[in-house]
C-alpha cells in the first residue's frame, strides 16, 4: 500500500486526478482518496494535524502487510526557482531542534534538499534550507509505522523571496501538476520497494524466540516487525541478529537495540 499524505486539496488534485482516486464516504475523520491500493489523505496544515492524519490512516490499514509514504507539499525557498520539485534527505524541527534522515531511493533523479520544519509560516529563508509546516512531524509519525526507507518528503517551491504564491490554490495545483510524471515515477520506485520489504518473512521459530525473551504488546510486536524488516532487507544476518536480541532482558531493550540498528545502517546508505 502506498498513502499520500497532503496538507491542502490544492496539492493532493493533480495526484487525486492523475490516479482516479475516489472521495471515501465511509470514513470522516480526514477527507481520504482511494483506489485499489493507494490512499491520498489530507491532513490540514501544521505539525499537530499531519501527525494526526498519518497516525490515523496507519491504524485504519493497521493490517496491511507494510505501507509506503509519500508526504507531498509546497516549501518556501531563497536558493530554488518557483516550482522546483526537491525530494527530502535531511529534515530538522525548528522547536525540537531533532533531526530526521530519510534513505534516498537509488534510483530517483530529483534533486535533494534538506528541510526546515517550522511552527509558523516564515520568509526568513536560508540558503541551505527550504522551509515547510509539516515534514518533521510526518516523517515522526509515519517511521512509527515503516521503515525509513519508505518514507518520503517530495516538496515543490512556491514561494521564493521575488515570488509568493500564498493563497492561490489554483496556482498551487498548477505547480505541482506540471511535475505529475516525477511524481508518478518516484511513486513507482517506492511502490516496488515496499513490494520488497513485504515479501520479507520472518520465520516463525525465529519470531517465537524473540517474543519469548520478553513480553510485548502489540504496538511493541509491531516495531519489532518493522525493524526487523528493514535490517532484512539491509542483508544483515538473521542467526546473529536474533542471537543478538534474545540476550536481551525486556521489550524496551530490544526495541531500542533495533531500532538503533535501523538508524546505524539509515546513515550508510
Amino acid at each position: 500500500m502506498l498513502v499520500w499524505v497532503v496538507a491542502l486539496h490544492c496539492e493532493a488534485k493533480p495526484v487525486i486526478d492523475h490516479y482516479g482516486l475516489k472521495k471515501s464516504a465511509s470514513h470522516h475523520a480526514f477527507d481520504i482518496y482511494q483506489k485499489d491500493n493507494m490512499h491520498c489523505i489530507i491532513s490540514g496544515i501544521g505539525k499537530a494535524a499531519v501527525a494526526a492524519a498519518t497516525a490515523w490512516i496507519a491504524g485504519l490499514n493497521r493490517h496491511q502487510g507494510s505501507i509506503a509514504w509519500i508526504n507531498l507539499g509546497t516549501a518556501g525557498s531563497s536558493a530554488h526557482n518557483l516550482g522546483t520539485i526537491l525530494s527530502i534527505f535531511k529534515i530538522s524541527d525548528s522547536e525540537s531542534d531533532r533531526n530526521f534522515y530519510p534513505v534516498p531511493i537509488f534510483d530517483s533523479a530529483l534533486e535533494p534538499a534538506h528541510c526546515l520544519t517550522l511552527s509558523q509560516p516564515s520568509t526568513d529563508y536560508h540558503l541551505d534550507q527550504i522551509y515547510d509546516m509539516e515534514a518533521s512531524a510526518f516523517f515522526d509519525a509515519a517511521t512509527r509505522f515503516s521503515s525509513a526507507e519508505l518514507v518520503h518528503c517530495l516538496k515543490i517551491i512556491s514561494d521564493t523571496p521575488a515570488q509568493k504564491i500564498g493563497q492561490d490554490k489554483a496556482r498551487i495545483s498548477e505547480l505541482i501538476g506540471q511535475h505529475i510524471v516525477e511524481l508518478a515515477s518516484f511513486a513507482q520506485s517506492l511502490e516496488a520497494l515496499n513490494d520488497q520489504v513485504a515479501r520479507l518473512e520472518i520465520n516463525q521459530s525465529d519470531w517465537e524466540k524473540i517474543l519469548g525473551c520478553a513480553h510485548f504488546t502489540r504496538t511493541q510486536q509491531s516495531r519489532v516487525s518493522k525493524s526487523l524488516r528493514f535490517l532484512f532487507s539491509q542483508q544483515r544476518q538473521t542467526g546473529a541478529l536474533i542471537a543478538e536480541v534474545t540476550k536481551l532482558q525486556s521489550a524496551e531493550l530490544v526495541i531500542a537495540h533495533l531500532e538503533n540498528l535501523c538508524h546505524q545502517q539509515t546513515q550508510t546508505l
